[in-house]
């Protein structure tokens, strides 16, 4: 899957906006594995689902060229 990074807190996990539309969760670990551990809000990613018991996590996430101008329903952070 690919979307864009809508959210990141002070611990490293955050919110990448997919390109369904939906808001999907991840964990600082699901983004250092892949040299991805510097990522900014509007960062476009590609990343996997990892189903956990409370809801689908983001996961071995990697930062994509460009940002999410690219990415329709992206939020405008400028």
């Amino acid at each position: 899957m690919r979307g864009s990074v809508t959210r990141i807190s002070r611990d490293g996990a955050g919110s990448i906006l997919a390109e369904d539309g939906k808001e999907v969760h991840f964990e600082r670990s699901g983004a250092s594995r892949n040299g991805a551990d510097d990522l900014r809000v509007g960062h476009w990613v590609e990343f996997e689902l990892q189903y956990g018991f409370e809801r689908p996590s983001a996961v071995n996430i990697k930062r994509l060229h460009g940002d999410a101008g690219q990415h329709p329903r992206a939020p405008n952070h400028s």
